[in-house]
């Protein structure tokens, strides 16, 4: 009995390591292709394309929810149209169009992937609001 224990450790655990070793590549090659779809390398015109696309789009799609006639509005929405500011180091962006006032969050950086806002936080400008004056600030009593 002893024989056959030893003849059969002797037999496959050579196969083990043989078969472990043609797989050995697949993992490998399998990482390799994870991070270089993970980390794309870009162009600075392909991100700027990208960001522009990201921008435009999360802007038409929040305002389609809140406008009567999205289609007829937003026709001519460009990236030219939209004033915005990155928020330093975080894939947050400040964003006005018009009389709307925009706050994205990016799961992922926006220049790199096609993406959409995971949050995002709308506000509408009153007409004739003038945010340089203190309307809301109470006067001090003397």
């Amino acid at each position: 009995m002893k024989r056959v224990w030893i003849l059969s450790i002797l037999v496959l655990l050579p196969v083990s390591f043989v078969y472990a070793q043609q797989n050995s590549g697949l993992a490998e090659e399998f990482t390799k292709l994870e991070d270089y779809l993970r980390n794309p390398k870009l162009t600075e015109e392909q991100k700027k394309k990208n960001f522009e696309n990201n921008m435009v789009s999360s802007v038409r799609s929040t305002l389609s929810k809140r406008l009567s006639n999205p289609k007829k509005d937003l026709k001519d929405l460009k990236f030219q149209d939209l004033q915005m500011e990155r928020q330093e180091g975080t894939n947050t962006f400040f964003v006005k169009y018009k009389n709307f006032y925009f706050q994205y969050l990016f799961p992922v950086d926006p220049e790199t992937y096609i993406t959409s806002p995971s949050e995002e936080i709308v506000l509408e400008k009153p007409d004739g609001l003038d945010l340089g004056s203190n309307a809301h600030k109470e006067e001090k009593k003397n």
